[in-house]
């Protein structure tokens, strides 16, 4: 059998840097539609927004902040104005005016506060949060250092605002691709948190999800599934079984379970974040259709057929209702709906060959099985005509980029006609291949 890889994109996930990374890789005949994530690193006391055109700090901005004179209590008064400052930018993506508002936050504390002043701290770790989100690893790496060093000298070792810079320290070693530092520094801050929080805290599972996306990097899978289970414990009790972090932490952990081979595992992950979903954006959403997608592709690696068809079919179903009715999505939807139908409809068949008495032989009671069996062979034949129909009609647009999938979608149409008797067809849709 052919098989086709076509990658398109099908709703988003989000992560709290809102980072979006989704891809829908269309596996089919075998591996149908199987959605990849990116895994994310979560950074506290931040809510990440999407990248913005970057823009210049304005003329009335630079005259409001040097209008103070800056005595140590006026100082004090501009920096935390500073602060409201560089959130309000870094919430809207406006990354550059964020950055200079951090840089001019140092430039107070450094000035009026002092070296070792926790102020300057802070200053600091504004400073390497938005040279993280900048691409600027190393200098956030510089910025973050400097800001721990501080702490650990003005604060106690269990202090939570050490975590804080820990985490983002961490987070950068993920970055650089420095395993081993990341780990150290995600293990200290849930150290910290542990001792510093009750052990339902929801920063307990934001550090227990940082290691899991450490180690699911690393290929410890076991380790990541254990860490994942956790944090969804946790973040379940503290904010809820219907937070972003939630869904984010379970649709990892059925990665993991899928990369493991741990289907039914898996199953019972995405059978959860079905009803997540579905509780969250709504039934006919396609955040659901992209979690029945993943849940009918691993019913098809454990051969359960009859489930894998119920959940295309229902996806099938929100696609139709959220898509256009000329999206090549649809078509790759239907055609791996009539490839589950017209694989039922060959195992019917290869049932039948099974069940037939041998040559001469009197007919026993098998005979009302072997028409049970033809009949259901009929009716999945019957069911995969029409989606495979449908299907090339959406993708026969003349566009040279989905031509593959459509000759791969009229030589299964082809086989198919010629199964059930209908030659003439079978050979004109191999015709509209050859003038392809």
């Amino acid at each position: 059998m052919e098989q086709l890889i076509l990658k398109q994109g099908y709703g988003k996930m989000h992560s709290d840097r809102k980072k979006s990374a989704h891809l829908m890789s269309t596996h089919l005949r075998v591996k149908q539609c199987i959605f990849y994530f990116g895994f994310f690193l979560l950074i506290p006391g931040i809510v990440f927004a999407s990248v913005n055109p970057a823009l210049k700090p304005t003329t009335q901005q630079q005259t409001s902040i040097r209008s103070f004179h800056e005595t140590t209590e006026l100082a004090e008064i501009l920096w935390a104005d500073l602060t409201s400052h560089f959130i309000a930018h870094y919430e809207k993506g406006d990354y550059q005016n964020a950055l200079f508002v951090a840089q001019r936050a140092y430039h107070i504390a450094d000035k009026n506060f002092g070296l070792n002043n926790v102020n300057t701290a802070d200053a600091l770790l504004k400073l390497g949060i938005i040279n993280q989100t900048l691409g600027n690893f190393h200098e956030a790496e510089k910025h973050l250092l400097g800001a721990l060093v501080i702490l650990e000298e003005q604060l106690s070792p269990d202090h939570p605002d050490l975590a804080v810079v820990m985490t983002n320290i961490g987070n950068v070693y993920f970055e650089l691709q420095r395993p081993e530092l990341s780990e150290k520094y995600h293990q200290q801050a849930l150290k910290i948190r542990k001792n510093a929080f009750d052990a339902d805290d929801p920063t307990i599972a934001q550090s227990t999800y940082n290691l899991a996306v450490l180690y699911e990097s690393q290929h410890k899978y076991e380790q990541a599934a254990t860490f994942y289970r956790q944090a969804i414990s946790l973040w379940s009790a503290s904010v809820g079984p219907t937070h972003p972090y939630v869904g984010s932490a379970l649709s990892n952990l059925s990665g993991i379970y899928n990369i493991q081979g741990k289907y039914k595992k898996a199953t019972n992950i995405l059978q959860r974040m079905l009803v997540f979903k579905k509780s969250v954006f709504g039934a006919r959403n396609e955040e659901v259709a992209q979690t029945l997608i993943s849940l009918g592709t691993n019913y098809l690696e454990q051969g359960e057929y009859s489930p894998a068809s119920d959940a295309y079919k229902e996806a099938l179903n929100i696609a139709q209702h959220v898509l256009e009715s000329s999206d090549p999505q649809l078509a790759l939807l239907m055609y791996t709906l009539a490839n589950i139908y017209h694989t039922q409809a060959r195992i019917e068949e290869q049932k039948i060959h099974s069940q037939m008495p041998e040559t001469g032989t009197t007919p026993t009671r098998n005979s009302a099985t072997l028409a049970g069996t033809a009949q259901r062979k009929t009716a999945f034949f019957a069911q995969a005509l029409p989606l495979y129909k449908k299907a090339a009609e959406i993708l026969d647009d003349g566009n040279n980029e989905t031509q593959p999938a459509l000759d791969v979608i009229l030589t299964e149409l082809a086989i198919l006609y010629k199964e059930i008797g209908n030659t003439d067809m079978a050979q004109a849709t191999k015709s509209r291949i050859a003038a392809h």
